[in-house]
């Protein structure tokens, strides 16, 4: 799929900002009396990042616990500490219920261990995906009403059960709902109802994720019971939830990120210990994609394929066997989750071809009754990168059609399903990601509105996928110190992406070495204006490779572009760090690739 690379624009608030303004914030830095010393472009891609001035630029390298917020600015956090508070002290039994997917479950397993560290033992309650659906159930109050609880804490849920908390109090029993997700007109009307999206709520950030707005709570009871040691004690699974939930790793997450990143590389808790090397990652060296792409999926996992209570047992856990016992059920799951996922994508992708081909479709909504609940989501998210289209897969779920979306940077997929609302029965979510449910009979009819949407609101540029290039450089320009100054920008994540770069005419030397398994492209390249030369890592790059190299028939190929030593191309990649039997090396990660001069082709 052929890609735009548009060059950031650099603004602030609703405000262009011209390169004088830039000016000014690079000579106040260099005019500081303490001894900063950052190159110009280090300065600019700062600034990028909105970091306009000097207190900003050392929260941003320095993003420590002590300059969290005071919990307490959260709306109705006061009332929920009050009340746990009152918990600790008369010993009363209440129940953590959270999602099924990473943020859930590190939510539960963290608040979990906070009331543990007062001898409290809880009942936890994680809906089934399948019989109970997303969120807050009736099963799970009757559960709690058999267990005699009287106080739910809701983690990652609960900002749209307006009826269920209704119903709770109906049998004496209370919420206190900890949740991040957009609330509707009507929110419940539970004891204590902690969402910082509030319209009533004045926190300075906005966008921390379930797991994080308990954790707020743990902060203001812990303060209050001076007992300040144990957010600390916690802070990693709440980075595992913020890293794996996908929310802006800037303010608030970024620290929580970096804090809990540093406790796991340092001194993890063992039962993220053992599930990390089950993992085969390295203790020391963890970063956001691993959490992401290696950690998080595992915890999905037996959420989506059967009991998501696995993963809280395997998180709370401190018995080194049975960790061990349930790490390996962990991958297991995984592994099984992986080859339903393959499927069904396959899957997908011949039923929106099919669709597509007699249709120029601006959306992707497709169902079948047969696939799994557990991956649709996962399937969605491989649509979107494939077509570039937003995108809802829907199977059959006790009768109606369920399903999972995703879309692209330009659609707010929530906003255009509520304009659908008509047709659903229930949805909820994000700009970029929501889940809803439909009669089965409405399918068709609200794939032609979406579709109508989607046509209306998207424009043909936006169908083309960018890449976003935070600067132009020359190899000359990527010096060791400067590489060394990038890796304080980590962790990187949404609204902190890894630095992307444009290089011009780099040429190929060396041989090419081309991975079967995993479509990649190992080379070098060398900038012609410097002669300096980086190792280049290209993965999915197989529509690249010189075939005749590889023995393929090579008919009806003879313009195909390849990577092959000599040919010149224009690049865009990132900055990598690898170790390698002990030794560090920088590496470019090739995002996308244009031809310059094409000496070798087939």
């Amino acid at each position: 799929m052929n890609k735009n690379w548009k060059l950031k624009t650099i603004y602030t608030q609703d405000r262009s900002v011209q390169n004088e303004d830039i000016a000014a914030f690079i000579e106040e830095v260099r005019n500081l009396k303490s001894n900063v010393q950052l190159p110009e472009l280090i300065l600019k891609l700062l600034y990028m990042r909105g970091i306009s001035d000097y207190h900003k630029m050392l929260k941003y390298f320095k993003p420590t616990f002590i300059k969290l917020y005071d919990p307490l600015m959260m709306k109705d956090c006061d009332i929920a500490c009050d009340r746990i508070s009152e918990v600790i002290q008369n010993k009363e039994r209440i129940m953590i219920l959270g999602d099924y997917d990473v943020d859930g479950t590190c939510g539960v397993s963290m608040f979990y261990l906070f009331m543990k560290k007062f001898g409290l033992e809880q009942e936890y309650y994680i809906p089934d995906r399948i019989t109970e659906g997303y969120g807050i159930s009736f099963q799970s109050i009757d559960y709690a009403k058999e267990n005699n609880i009287k106080l739910i804490v809701a983690i990652d849920c609960g900002i749209t059960a307006y009826d269920k908390v209704e119903y709770a109090k109906t049998l004496g029993i209370d919420f206190i709902i900890c949740d991040h997700h957009q609330p509707p007109e009507k929110i419940p009307e539970a004891l204590a109802v902690m969402d910082p999206l509030r319209t009533d709520d004045n926190y300075p950030f906005k966008y921390v994720c379930g797991t994080g707005v308990a954790f707020k709570l743990v902060q203001a009871v812990s303060n209050k019971l001076d007992r300040p040691d144990i957010p600390a004690a916690l802070i990693d699974l709440v980075a595992v939830a913020t890293a794996s939930d996908i929310v802006p790793l800037r303010d608030e997450n970024r620290i929580i990120v970096k804090e809990g990143f540093e406790a796991m590389n340092s001194k993890p808790r063992l039962s993220l210990k053992i599930l990390i090397e089950s993992s085969k990652l390295q203790i020391g060296n963890l970063t956001t994609s691993n959490i992401v792409f290696t950690v998080a999926p595992r915890i999905n996992a037996v959420g989506r394929l059967g009991d998501a209570k696995r993963a809280v047992e395997l998180l709370t856990c401190e018995d080194n066997e049975k960790i061990k016992e349930f790490a390996f059920v962990l991958n297991d799951e995984n592994q099984n989750r992986r080859e339903i996922d393959k499927t069904i994508t396959d899957d997908a992708f011949r039923m929106f071809e099919e669709i597509n081909s007699f249709k120029n479709r601006s959306s992707i909504v497709i169902y079948n009754e047969d696939w799994h609940p557990g991956v649709i989501g996962i399937v969605a998210a491989r649509l979107v990168e494939k077509y570039n289209l937003p995108t809802i897969v829907l199977t059959k779920v006790n009768g109606v059609a369920k399903g999972s979306a995703r879309s692209i940077n330009t659609f707010n997929i929530y906003e255009a399903l509520k304009d659908c609302q008509d047709q659903l029965i229930q949805f909820g979510g994000h700009f970029h990601a929501a889940g809803l449910e439909i009669e089965i009979d409405m399918i068709d009819e609200f794939r032609e509105s979406f579709n109508d949407l989607a046509k209306e609101r998207i424009t043909k540029e936006q169908l083309i996928p960018e890449i976003e290039v935070d600067a132009e450089v020359t190899f000359e320009e990527l010096t060791p110190k400067l590489i060394q100054i990038l890796s304080f920008f980590e962790p990187y994540g949404p609204e902190n992406m890894t630095p992307v770069f444009k290089t011009k005419n780099v040429e190929v030397v060396d041989k090419v070495y081309f991975t079967e398994k995993s479509n990649t492209h190992i080379f070098k390249v060398k900038d012609n204006d410097s002669s300096k030369k980086f190792e280049a890592v290209f993965f999915n790059s197989h529509e690249y490779r010189d075939m005749e190299q590889n023995g393929n028939s090579i008919n009806g190929k003879a313009n195909k572009l390849i990577i092959k030593e000599g040919n010149n191309f224009d690049i865009c990649y990132s900055i990598d760090k690898n170790f390698w039997k002990g030794r560090e090396y920088t590496k470019l990660r090739i995002r996308d690739i244009k031809p310059t001069r094409l000496v070798n082709q087939i």
